[in-house]
C-alpha cells in the first residue's frame, strides 16, 4: 500500500476502464476506416489513455501530442491556459482525433479544438476518459 492509498475511494475498476477503452478503439477504428487519422494525445494526463487507445484502434494512424496547462507549480485552481502545439505533426487533409483524460469545465478542449482547426484538418473530434464533476 502507497502511503495515503488508503485515503483515496475507488470510483472505477480498471478493467472497466479496459473493457470501454477497447470498445471506444473498436469504434474509432470502424468511424475512421479507410481515412488518414491522427490521434491527439494531450499532456501529461492523457499518455496512459492514449497508449492503450491507440493499441485498440486496429488502424494505420499517426499519433502526435499536443500540450495544455492551466496549472503552475503548486497551484490548486486553474490560471491562463497555455497551449503548446510544437509536437504537433502535420495534420492539415487529416481526421484527428483528440484525447484528453478528464473533461473538467470544457474550456481547455474548446480551446485545443480551435487550435487544431486552424491547422486545417479534415474534421476533429475529442474523446475524454472521465468527466468530472465539481
Amino acid at each position: 500500500m502507497l502511503l495515503g492509498e488508503s485515503s483515496f475511494k475507488r470510483l472505477i475498476k480498471e478493467s472497466e476502464i479496459q473493457e470501454k477503452v477497447s470498445a471506444l478503439g473498436e469504434q474509432i477504428a470502424h468511424d475512421y476506416s479507410d481515412r488518414p487519422l491522427t490521434v491527439l494525445g494531450v499532456l501529461t494526463g492523457s499518455i496512459v489513455l492514449l497508449s492503450d487507445l491507440i493499441q485498440k484502434i486496429n488502424l494505420p494512424l499517426r499519433v502526435g501530442l499536443i500540450q495544455a496547462s492551466s496549472y503552475r507549480g503548486a497551484a490548486v485552481t486553474a490560471g491562463d491556459l497555455t497551449i503548446n502545439s510544437e509536437l504537433l505533426p502535420d495534420i492539415s487533409n487529416r481526421d484527428v482525433l483528440l484525447v484528453d483524460d478528464i473533461f473538467d469545465s470544457g474550456r481547455t478542449i474548446a480551446t485545443l479544438l480551435e487550435t487544431v482547426r486552424r491547422k486545417n484538418p479534415n474534421s476533429v473530434r475529442s474523446a475524454v476518459l472521465l468527466k468530472k464533476n465539481s
